[in-house]
């Protein structure tokens, strides 16, 4: 394949309607292919993180515990949406905003690139190479905090561009640039972006500072960004999140406490100890990064971000050099603080996700050159892109059917001794969660007496208590006793507890109740804060929980009989609480 460019132009448009029409096709493609999968047998279970976000869409407020509102409202209107439907809050409902938030990422991918690079086969480029980053293809399914982020990231980033973009023709001679006012507009509805992002996730506050980092090193965007309108759209931002931080000082600043903490910023440990993790938790921070992006396309991923910042030290004229300057500081200063902040904690590998956005836009820029180059490098550049996307995508879809493995297992090793699920299921996490519902069901109605209510459900932690309040028929509120055993706070602890107090009668709500106990409790927790809250306690026992026929998991479960209220904890007067 020959360059095909219409003049000897580097701003030329390239214009190939069939990439068009293929990555606008494998865009719809994948969007109905993710419904058909949610909605026709998806093997995976709602994960703990997606249970704990529709419990929260059931209390909305304007804070929770670790988050802004964002994700709970986006929750709440699907399956309202689903309630007009005539569905329920199946695991489809809830997780198909993920579907659309993808797509429409897709799209905001596709258009950039191929209007920064003035390339059809750019546009076509960064949605073969999404298609094999897994992560992408996770986040295209599940519902999490980073779905809705990485679309206002995205469609922000869009606004800014057209807010600064140089116009050239299409033929790539350079025309007289808009005054200041003609971006204005995009300049706001960045700002508006980037503040509803913020209420789902608050790392999208980093592209202001990231902006004025690429507008430092490049005088044109500097230019074109030095208004007061920047200023105005970032104070649009932080305007959206007047709300949030009035709930916030209501409830002595825990978003902020709780984010400190997730960083290492809060805690006992002494910065000895940080310094003497930091060899170990940089090293997964980097391994985490090459993982999400399947080894191969990460390796290329550097290789075109080192070529981009070496091609762009070669460019003397800042509006040539705008695209590279504007996409390099988008992407590189996520990157460089979490870097950072691995020498002092543990850094999950999404926290970065934003940074996939303009990053993969560069990498599918340089691609593009890569693939058209001349002999013999073109051959070789065009085998590692194929293996690179082949690989990652091969990953995923393998994810999806692992379930057919399970049935061979079940043969060699029911038990699961010899071969544990977890090591060669990539998609464990998400598998027997039902089942688990299923089991502690079956525990309950054995305690129950054929008249009044059921007995309670109680946990040990956040995550297994929201995934049990989804999974349980009827979904009843699941009390979780972590900060109770002395563990780190959580969302439950703003939520009304089993040692309410019934405001007629002035006694414990749930006084003489039956419980069904699930955990992990030291012998000191158990003796000072569960033996005293009943009037009798079983002796545990263990509950296999299998999916194909292997056992995969197990539950250490206890049955309690009359509660008499936990020792030590508040008891809130409590009026209207939806629980059972």
């Amino acid at each position: 394949m020959t360059q095909e460019l219409s003049t000897n132009s580097p701003h030329a448009w390239v214009r190939k309607p069939w990439c068009v029409r293929t990555a606008l096709g494998l865009l719809i493609l994948g969007f109905f292919s993710n419904l058909l999968f949610l909605y026709h047998n998806c093997p995976f279970d709602l994960s703990e993180d997606e249970s704990q976000y529709w419990l929260w869409s059931r209390h909305l407020a304007w804070g929770y515990y670790s988050k802004g509102p964002g994700i709970a409202a986006i929750i709440y209107a699907a399956t309202a949406v689903g309630h007009w439907f005539g569905q329920h809050a199946t695991m489809p409902i809830i997780r198909t905003p993920a579907v659309i938030f993808a797509f429409f990422s897709g799209l905001a991918s596709f258009f950039l690139a191929r209007r920064m690079f003035r390339d059809d086969r750019a546009g076509l480029m960064v949605i073969a190479l999404s298609a094999g980053v897994p992560v992408f293809a996770v986040g295209s399914l599940i519902i999490t905090i980073d779905s809705p982020m990485y679309l206002c990231w995205a469609w922000a980033c869009v606004c800014l561009w057209l807010a600064v973009e140089p116009r050239f023709g299409e033929s790539g001679v350079l025309l007289p640039q808009q005054p200041h006012r003609a971006g204005i507009g995009w300049l706001y509805l960045a700002g508006l972006l980037v503040g509803l992002g913020t209420l789902c996730k608050p790392i999208l506050l980093l592209i202001p500072p990231s902006l004025a980092i690429a507008a430092w090193r490049n005088t044109y965007l500097r230019r074109k960004l030095a208004t007061w309108h920047s200023l105005g759209a970032t104070l649009l931002a932080l305007a959206i999140q007047i709300p949030n931080l009035i709930w916030n000082a209501q409830h002595h600043w825990i978003m902020f406490r709780a984010i400190g903490g997730e960083g290492g910023l809060r805690g006992a440990k002494g910065v000895w100890w940080h310094l003497s993790q930091a060899p170990l938790n940089v090293g997964m921070f980097i391994l985490s990064q090459a993982g999400i992006f399947a080894g191969i396309l990460f390796v290329l991923l550097v290789l075109a971000f080192i070529e981009a910042i070496r091609d762009t030290r070669k460019i003397t004229d800042p509006i040539a050099r705008a695209v590279w300057d504007f996409l390099i500081w988008i992407t590189l200063p996520i990157f460089i603080m979490y870097f950072l902040l691995s020498f002092w904690s543990k850094v999950e590998p999404n926290w970065p996700a934003g940074g996939y956005f303009t990053g993969m836009i560069l990498f599918a820029g340089v691609a593009t050159r890569w693939w058209n180059q001349p002999l013999p490098k073109r051959k070789a550049a065009r085998r590692w892109i194929i293996a690179g996307v082949a690989w990652g995508f091969s990953l995923f879809v393998f994810a999806e059917n692992v379930q057919l493995l399970y049935p061979i297992m079940a043969k060699i090793d029911p038990s699961g001794k010899h071969f544990p699920a977890k090591k060669f299921d990539p998609a464990f996490r998400l598998h027997a969660l039902k089942v688990r519902g299923q089991a502690i069901e079956k525990i309950r109605l054995s305690m129950w007496h054929g008249h009044g209510p059921l007995p309670m459900v109680m946990d040990d932690r956040w995550d297994t208590s929201s995934s049990l309040s989804y999974y349980l028929p009827g979904h009843p509120f699941v009390f979780c006793l972590q900060t109770a055993m002395g563990g780190k706070q959580c969302q439950f602890d703003l939520w009304p507890g089993p040692n309410q107090i019934n405001p007629r009668t002035g006694k414990l709500r749930y006084l003489g109740r039956d419980a069904v106990l699930t955990g992990s409790f030291t012998p000191q927790v158990f003796d000072r804060l569960i033996k005293p809250a009943f009037a009798h306690v079983s002796k545990m026992f263990v509950v296999p929980l299998y999916y194909y026929g292997v056992v995969v998991k197990h539950l250490d479960v206890w049955k309690c009989y009359g509660f008499k209220g936990l020792p030590g904890v508040k008891n809130p007067v409590v009026k209207n609480w939806n629980s059972n």
